[in-house]
């Protein structure tokens, strides 16, 4: 073959359609026909609702319908139109077709009716009279959704009084620091702000309501349009918030109750050692171990109340086939009060445990609190330091140790050693 036949044969057809490339498979998303929306939380805040379906229509959203707390909107051409709000007068009220009739002659369009709440109206044409001139006789329209308002309030508040009351309970029930610093980090902030950001919420549609009710009664016509946004950044913190408390943090803290409620999480390195920032006893310092210390656990956590804790349970053996053994539990508290509050309710858990001689203070350099107390031998009814289960609480400034140790060294005569482990 020639060079001239070789190029011809190289030269597709004209009607053999040119191969596929990544370019021609691409093809673009369709955009979605419908969109829902959480609907705003105080719709009796009338103009922000009616200026917020506005809103969406100049986006190219036309409000349908609402199921449950969403709206429903279509896909349409953005246009700037009219939205209006008419309460409902008695529960599942429909509109007549003689007042349908008459407003659509006014260039109103009947859309549905919003959350058992309002009859929406809808309006293209600028020009068209507003459907209620009289703001007075507007005022009288809300008297079943003032009612309905005001029974839902009350159920409202009543769960909140609820809430608030077990939380209150539970910081003025036995050793409510402690239990609050077992939880999950954030929960008890995110608990109460949560509880205040839901007030604020009631609050504001109460408000709403009454601001709504005396403006139409003076004569003044609502004013539009009026701002929404920050309503519903209030509206999906709450809602964000309420999820973690009541679904995400129970199902994380189920799995935790069949482990430890320390709640933290592990800072063993690769060497199967806690980390060089953690702070605990270490065995070593006092002991003479036969070998390498094992670190069964080694936990760290940070608290709305405590910039930092540690858990680490630590076992050594010594000569003689004897096990020593440490379990520490640091706090790092935010200030020096909740450190003194601390100590005296681990004392108090402590003399809940039978077995034990009472907790004694003991002066000591270095630090500003020390309690010492050893473990009851059931065999013979005596305490004995060596070899026999030692517990210490020392507290320096904000910071609280407790140690239950096993061992052959009298704690009483470490506190050198404990002061510096409360060092910043």
């Amino acid at each position: 073959m020639d060079e001239r036949k070789r190029d011809t044969a190289r030269i597709p057809d004209a009607q053999t359609p040119a191969p596929e490339t990544e370019d021609t498979q691409w093809q673009p998303l369709e955009p979605p026909e419908e969109m829902r929306e959480t609907c705003l939380y105080s719709l009796f805040d009338v103009a922000a609702a009616e200026t917020w379906l506005e809103d969406r229509a100049r986006e190219g959203w036309r409000f349908r319908e609402t199921r449950s707390w969403k709206a429903v909107f279509d896909r349409a051409e953005p246009q700037a139109c009219r939205y209006r709000l008419q309460p409902l007068g008695k529960k599942k009220e429909t509109i007549s077709p003689e007042r349908r009739e008459v407003y659509e002659s006014l260039g109103w369009q009947y859309v549905a009716v919003m959350q058992g709440l309002f009859h929406v109206w809808r309006c293209d044409n600028p020009a068209a009279p507003e459907l209620d001139t009289d703001p007075v006789v507007q005022a009288e329209g809300y008297r079943y959704l003032k009612r309905r308002m005001l029974r839902s309030a009350v159920v409202e508040l009543g769960f909140l009084v609820l809430l608030a009351g077990m939380l209150i309970w539970q910081w003025t029930s036995e050793a409510p620091l402690l239990r609050a610093l077992e939880l999950l980090p954030g929960r008890m902030l995110l608990g109460q702000v949560w509880l205040w950001l839901i007030l604020v919420l009631e609050a504001r549609e109460l408000l709403g309501m009454r601001r709504l009710l005396r403006t139409l009664r003076a004569g003044v016509p609502l004013s539009r349009p009026r701002p929404y946004r920050l309503q519903q950044w209030l509206q999906r913190a709450a809602v964000a918030m309420g999820f973690l408390m009541l679904v995400v943090y129970p199902f994380v803290d189920m799995g935790y109750s069949f482990t430890d409620q320390f709640h933290g999480w592990d800072i063993l390195d690769k060497s199967g050692c806690p980390k060089a920032e953690a702070v605990y006893w270490e065995l070593s310092q006092t002991e003479e171990l036969v070998e390498e210390p094992i670190y069964w656990e080694a936990e760290t956590k940070v608290h709305e109340l405590a910039s930092r804790m540690y858990y680490v349970r630590e076992y050594g053996d010594l000569e003689g086939d004897f096990l020593a053994a440490a379990i520490t539990t640091y706090y790092g508290m935010r200030t020096e009060g909740l450190g003194r509050q601390l100590t005296e309710e681990v004392r108090g858990e402590f003399a809940s445990r039978g077995g034990w001689e009472p907790l004694v203070q003991h002066t000591a350099d270095g630090l500003d609190e020390f309690w010492w107390s050893r473990e009851i031998e059931p065999e013979t009814g005596f305490a004995d330091v060596v070899g026999g289960l030692q517990y210490v609480v020392a507290r320096k400034g904000s910071r609280v140790i407790a140690v239950e140790y096993r061992g052959r060294t009298d704690l009483r005569t470490q506190t050198d050693y404990l002061a510096e482990l409360l060092e910043p």
